[in-house]
């Protein structure tokens, strides 16, 4: 079985430059827990990063910033891994590690 059996395939996408607030307010109109951070390029968007919910507890409420000065990109993880839909879910899961 491979990984494009199992993943979901409509994504949440934010820009880097939007606000940590703004990025929650995705992950709670979608119900999901994280966004993938996109830049628009060439008339396309291109995935940079990804943003958790995670994140933005430790980054920036743990901590005591306001979420509408700190954007995106300044909290986000930005070592993106992708594989094909056709890899193993095995394999895979010992690539996320």
């Amino acid at each position: 079985m491979g990984v494009g059996e199992i993943c979901s395939r409509e994504v949440v996408c934010i820009d880097r430059i939007e606000c940590v607030t703004k990025a929650a307010q995705l992950m709670r109109k979608h119900h999901v827990g994280s966004v993938v951070v996109v830049e628009e390029k060439a008339g396309g968007r291109t995935p940079i990063g990804m943003l958790t919910d995670r994140d933005i507890v430790v980054a920036v409420v743990a901590v005591g910033l306001n979420p509408e000065a700190v954007t995106v990109g300044d909290i986000m993880s930005g070592e993106l891994l992708s594989v094909n839909e056709d890899a193993g879910i095995a394999e895979t899961t010992e690539l996320m590690r």
